[in-house]
């Protein structure tokens, strides 16, 4: 079931979800501070048997290289990134201090979630997600290990969870409790993505761990919860869209989404709606054929696969072509793929 066929029976579980949504969750209350943290190591997650678990060896986290060479670009913002740099800088008109975002007080926890989006008009929809910028609350007593995985599915606004894609599970290590402020991160993949659903349209999860067990099972945290803005924040360069509606395991803290825990993030506040607060980075899809004439000499011919290989000989960032932050024979495919239909 797709968005076009969902949107009746979406509607409907809005209106139910709403009457609640406004009675169930505290009042909305504002956060300015914006503290950065980096991921100290990085695995592959995915849902298995009703629960979320790690399902590769742990890795050491590197940010990606540099830039990808294909253009890199923000598919979907959340976040308020005007200017493209990662950073809180936009504040649409809603505040004045542009780190300021909206979230439901220290003593709300929500640790699993599903939120919707539609990916930028100008998005290679052939790309994949390579970067994930995200922030959120992170509520305990004093320290505790602050884990959040990233997936992607297909499934839209309060349609049950497709789990259609392995994600990542990044460790950030011990994490002070209310620290007087929220969190954020940039995070990008030295290798792997994360797969743009077809057409653009789909979801993103996010779940907060604290660790895991023997057999790989994420332990949800303490009590953590997405700090939240919206595509239409007023900003000169959003990306993206997104509906009212979002998955939120409140209701019943147990690991599942249920009809019941549908609500709606229409608050008349700005921006409105609201979601969770996550940006994602892909390819963009200008000039189709400008990475084809890697030689600059204007001209598509056989002297650009010679001006590629050396390059991918090299271990030169330029033959990335699939943008994955890892040179290997996947770009040399790429490439020629790409060169046979542009020459």
């Amino acid at each position: 079931m797709r968005a076009r066929d969902i949107w009746v029976w979406a509607g409907i579980c809005a209106g139910v979800a709403a009457a609640t949504a406004q009675q169930d969750k505290p009042a909305l209350q504002r956060l300015d501070n914006a503290i950065e943290v980096v991921p100290q190591r990085v695995a592959q997650a995915r849902y298995v048997g009703g629960e979320f678990r790690v399902v590769s060896e742990w890795g050491g986290y590197s940010r990606m290289r540099n830039q990808c060479p294909r253009g890199k670009t923000r598919f979907f913002d959340c976040f308020g990134d005007n200017d493209s740099d990662g950073y809180m800088d936009d504040t649409g008109g809603c505040f004045t201090t542009s780190t300021s975002r909206w979230f439901f007080g220290t003593a709300y926890c929500n640790m699993f979630v599903t939120a919707d989006h539609s990916v930028w008009g100008g998005a290679d929809l052939n790309a994949n997600f390579t970067r994930v910028d995200l922030a959120w609350m992170w509520a305990c007593n004093d320290l505790e290990s602050c884990l959040v995985a990233v997936f992607t599915q297909d499934s839209v606004p309060c349609e049950a969870d497709s789990f259609d894609y392995s994600g990542w599970i990044f460790d950030f290590g011990p994490l002070s409790c209310n620290p007087g402020g929220y969190y954020f991160a940039n995070i990008s993949l030295s290798s792997g993505h994360w797969p743009m659903p077809p057409g653009g349209t789909g979801s993103h999860i996010l779940f907060f761990a604290q660790g895991q067990t023997s057999s790989g099972a994420l332990v949800p945290a303490t009590c953590a919860q997405p700090m939240l803005w919206g595509t239409e924040y007023g900003g000169d360069n959003q990306r993206g869209t997104q509906a009212t509606e979002q998955f939120d395991d409140v209701a019943t803290i147990d690991g599942t989404h249920t009809t019941s825990e549908c609500y709606t993030y229409s608050f008349g506040l700005c921006p409105d709606p609201l979601g969770a607060m996550v940006q994602f980075w892909g390819r963009d899809n200008s000039d189709p054929c400008g990475y084809s004439d890697h030689d600059g000499s204007g001209r598509v011919n056989t002297l650009d696969v010679l001006s590629f290989l050396n390059a991918w000989l090299a271990d030169d960032e330029s033959a990335d072509c699939n943008c994955d932050g890892v040179l290997d024979t996947q770009d040399f495919l790429c490439f020629l793929n790409e060169w046979n239909a542009c020459r």
